[in-house]
């Protein structure tokens, strides 16, 4: 991190529509500038928002958020499918490179849940836990140079709507080691049970505030939200981005690495791959179309993809998910 002085600024959304906050985030996050880190604090009515990659037909019940009027929503970051509601408490630090220190702001979360009672407790690499459960979900985005770092505060979640609405795979839970998506997450409720919902909400974030000052050890500066570019508000709600291109695939291949699950759709003509479609859980977010455009009008052989993926112009990721489709051929 640089040395100098850094300046602190806190803005929370009067929004609880998630394609207003996640424009917002965006807006926010490409205008960061140098010397400053940005606390973004934020809610949304009841929303799926999946990351960046994934198949919403696959991680969420399309069809009963519709009939219940839940939000779809779509992250720029990567990583898995969550449920909000304003039981929810969501974060963002945002600043540019050489400001932006994923220890520091994970400090914050700790540091104040510490101020409200509660023992949290890192978890791998995304996840903060309480007596193991996990309580809140983090996922990452950076590009040229400015970066965001986003998550989740399960303050008092309907922990029946992130069943009903969160369709996860039974690899994941069993990667987990547990049954359900409820039976590993907790709500803080537990740990604050004289509070109104309201009352944690707000608590909470006066404790990441308070948190705030005292990791970075400076004054924080409440700020009014910018006008967000209305451009940026229409993407985030479109059906093109959200839902996504589906694609007319003969052959696929799922598989869970360490990093994440991934599902590899392919449609053929001929001998070729005319086109491909790559879904993942992954907290990777450029890796897959990269690799979606190199696999379009390849061949479909193991001896062409071990071509690609020794070519040296892919991330290690890349190369374990060409290293699946070559290994499935054979």
């Amino acid at each position: 991190m640089a040395s100098e002085k850094i300046r602190l600024n806190v803005i929370r959304s009067g929004s609880t529509n998630p394609y207003n906050n996640l424009a917002a985030e965006e807006n926010l996050t490409f205008n960061a500038k140098n010397g400053e880190v940005v606390l973004f604090l934020w809610q949304n009515v009841r929303t799926v928002v999946i990351g960046r990659n994934q198949n919403p037909w696959r991680e969420c019940n399309v069809e009963r958020m519709k009939a219940d009027n839940v939000y779809l929503a779509r992250r720029m970051s990567g990583g898995g499918a969550v449920y909000h509601d304003l039981g929810n408490l969501n974060f963002t630090f945002i600043a540019k490179e050489g400001f932006y220190d994923i220890g520091k702001q994970i400090e914050v979360i700790l540091l104040a849940c510490r101020l409200m009672g509660i023992k949290a407790e890192l978890n791998g690499r995304n996840d903060l836990t309480v007596e193991g459960r996990k309580f809140s979900g983090h996922a990452y985005y950076s590009s040229e140079g400015y970066n965001y770092h986003h998550g989740t505060i399960m303050m008092d979640v309907a922990p029946e709507d992130m069943s009903k609405y969160l369709q996860v795979s039974e690899s994941k839970l069993k990667s987990k080691g547990v049954e359900s998506v409820k039976s590993r997450v907790v709500n803080l409720r537990e740990y604050l049970p004289n509070m109104s919902r309201e009352k944690m909400i707000s608590s909470m974030q006066d404790a990441l505030i308070r948190a705030f000052e005292k990791e970075y050890g400076g004054k924080a500066h409440e700020m009014e939200i910018c006008d967000t570019p209305s451009k940026i508000v229409e993407k985030y709600s479109s059906e093109e981005w959200r839902l996504g291109t589906r694609i007319p695939f003969e052959k696929e291949i799922c598989h869970r690495f360490d990093w994440g699950e991934v599902q590899v759709q392919l449609a053929m003509k001929g001998e070729n791959i005319s086109s491909c479609k790559i879904f993942s859980d992954s907290l990777e977010t450029e890796a897959f179309a990269i690799l979606e455009d190199l696999l379009t009008g390849c061949k479909y052989d193991a001896a062409t993809i071990r071509h690609i993926k020794t070519s040296g112009s892919v991330s290690a990721i890349s190369y374990e998910v060409l290293h699946l489709i070559a290994s499935s051929i054979e």
